[in-house]
């Protein structure tokens, strides 16, 4: 029994991003805000460990349903957390 999407699928759904997560930015605004990591992982239900690799730059893909939920738990634009990807 095979699991999962397909790799194909997979490779695509990779190579769709446009943005990539600026962790600095991330970070910036979190304390800024005066955010623990708890606090954004509670709000986004994201893991405080993700959110600690993904500040540090050590996830480069998260997804976009990941960063949208994290620009909406701090009532930012997506735009400022991300980078934007030129395609190769």
């Amino acid at each position: 029994m095979k699991r999962g999407r397909p790799l194909a699928t997979r490779a695509r759904s990779c190579q769709s991003l446009s943005v990539t997560p600026n962790g600095d930015a991330i970070k910036a605004i979190r304390t800024a805000q005066r955010l623990s990591i708890r606090a954004l992982s509670l709000r986004t239900g994201l893991n405080r460990g993700y959110l600690s690799r993904l500040e540090r730059g050590l996830i480069a893909h998260p997804g976009e349903t990941k960063v949208a939920a994290i620009a909406a738990a701090m009532q930012v634009s997506t735009s400022a957390i991300t980078h934007k990807e030129t395609p190769t």
